[in-house]
């Protein structure tokens, strides 16, 4: 299972360097076309900005794994050890909730990208679509894996 879970790891931050480094050399040449060339290309301004939701998408979950969110503890770390663990545990229950629920409809929303395509690369919109399942769908369970981490810790009395 730990093998499984780590190619997973391993095929969202694929995901991530690939969609970033497409980024960069989307607007590198458009930078390059604005330039140098009598006219810049029309889609590298849509391609940039499927890129960048696609990066976003496949890094959400790797940043819910290493704990890399923005976190005001300020108050948080007031509280006793105890109580921030089960706090941090009941906030990862509530990303997870929050996150299966646009899950469910990010999946529902997949038909409906079916219908359309992008104005310039003129490809379906439901790959476009697919990243919000992706995000929602790897911190949903990066979240529950924080969760059962916590809760081993948390009843262990480990740090």
């Amino acid at each position: 299972m730990r093998k499984l879970w780590s190619l997973f790891g391993r095929v969202l931050e694929l995901g991530s360097i690939l969609s970033f480094l497409g980024l960069v050399g989307v607007v590198l040449l458009q930078v390059y076309a604005r330039l140098f060339l009598p006219k810049s290309p029309h889609w590298t301004e849509e391609a940039s900005r499927f890129l960048f939701i696609y990066t976003v998408s496949f890094a959400s979950g790797l940043a819910i794994r290493e704990k890399a969110f923005v976190n005001v503890d300020v108050f948080t770390n007031m509280l006793p050890k105890p109580v921030q663990r089960w706090l941090q545990i009941l906030l990862d229950l509530l990303v997870a909730g929050f996150m299966a629920v646009v899950f469910y409809y990010s999946l529902k929303n997949l038909g409906i990208g079916r219908m359309q395509t992008s104005a310039s690369l003129r490809i379906p919109m439901h790959y476009i679509f697919a990243s919000m399942s992706i995000l929602s769908g790897t911190v949903v369970l990066y979240s529950l894996a924080s969760v059962v981490r916590d809760v081993r810790l948390a009843a262990g009395g480990g740090d």
